[in-house]
Parts: C-alpha cells; sequence; structure tokens
C-alpha cells in the first residue's frame, strides 16, 4: 500500500506539468507525545491557481525523530495533502490545508499483535507560510488535526490528535 502512494504521486508529478515544485524537511511534534521528521514535497500546477493552490505529499516518522536510537515506539505518517494559501501577492501567507493519508505503529513485538497498530488520517490543518524574496526558501508553521474515526479501542494509542510542525522548503524550479 505504502509503495503504491509513492509511486502514484511520482507518476502524478512526472505526468503533469507543475508551476512550482518545493522540497524540504519536516519537523513534527504529537501533543503529549513523540517528535517526528521527515520530507515534504508542495506542487503548484499552471494551469489552476498557480501559487495559491498546492498538493502535496509528506512523509513523517519518528524513527528520525524520538524513536531514533531509543525505546519510543516507531511509527510512520504518509499524507497527501491539498493547500490553499491566501495573500498570494505577499510573502507571507495564510495556509488551510486537508490532509489524508495512513499510520502505522511498529509495535516489533509479538505479544503486541492484538493491539490495533494503524488508522486512516484525515486532518484539517491551519497555518503561516513566509517565502523569501531573494533565495529559493520558505518556512512554513502549521497546526493540524487528527480527526480519529475508530471506535474506541481501535485506533492506535500513540496516534493523538493535535499536532505541529514546521516545514523548511527550497523551491527547485518555479516559472
Amino acid at each position: 500500500m505504502k509503495k503504491i502512494l509513492i509511486i502514484s504521486f511520482i507518476l502524478c508529478s512526472i505526468i503533469t506539468k507543475a508551476q512550482t515544485f518545493k522540497a524540504g524537511i519536516r519537523i513534527q511534534k504529537t501533543q503529549q507525545m513523540y517528535w517526528e521528521n521527515g520530507i515534504s514535497a508542495q506542487y503548484s500546477f499552471a494551469k489552476f491557481k498557480p501559487n495559491q493552490f498546492f498538493i502535496g505529499f509528506d512523509y513523517v516518522t519518528s524513527r528520525l525523530g524520538s524513536a531514533y536510537n531509543s525505546n519510543a515506539i516507531k511509527q510512520d505518517n504518509y499524507l497527501f495533502s491539498g493547500s490553499w494559501l491566501f495573500n498570494k501577492s505577499k510573502p507571507y501567507h495564510f495556509v488551510t490545508r486537508l490532509n489524508m493519508g495512513y499510520f502505522y505503529s511498529d509495535l516489533e513485538e509479538d505479544i503486541f499483535k492484538e493491539i490495533p497498530n494503524t488508522s486512516f488520517l484525515l486532518a484539517p490543518e491551519l497555518g503561516f507560510n513566509y517565502d523569501f524574496k531573494k533565495v529559493p526558501i520558505s518556512l512554513n508553521l502549521g497546526t493540524g488535526f487528527y480527526i480519529i474515526t475508530a471506535k474506541e479501542g481501535y485506533s492506535p494509542g500513540t496516534l493523538q490528535p493535535l499536532y505541529f510542525h514546521f516545514d523548511i522548503y527550497y523551491t527547485l524550479f518555479k516559472k
């Protein structure tokens, strides 16, 4: 499933003509839980609201955060997103975003096999983005809320609803 999502995103990006492509790192903190780090990419298309509507992909994991060289639970988040930037003509933008994806928690031991460790993710998000004029760097701060739809006791215990993130993007190309 994970490979199919990643391959689909790459094929979509090759086939479509992008106006802007940004790639970078993401640092995320789940409220009262783990630090997670990963990669982030954003596309804006020339034919539909250029530099205002973005689609994106984020891979965030505790393996590069709290779980690195520790006993923390290793967990992965695969997120596809749609973002809308306000104040298009200014260097700063308020951002609304809707994320959808997949959560996986690697509990490692067989004694935990009965505990739920996967979940579908749906998360609305609000944020602030700043694009530097002289360098191809942009900074993004955001907070989101995972809507957990599973009945109580059927969602992973390490999946908490509130999260905060900081992204640093490098603009690879802009037309």
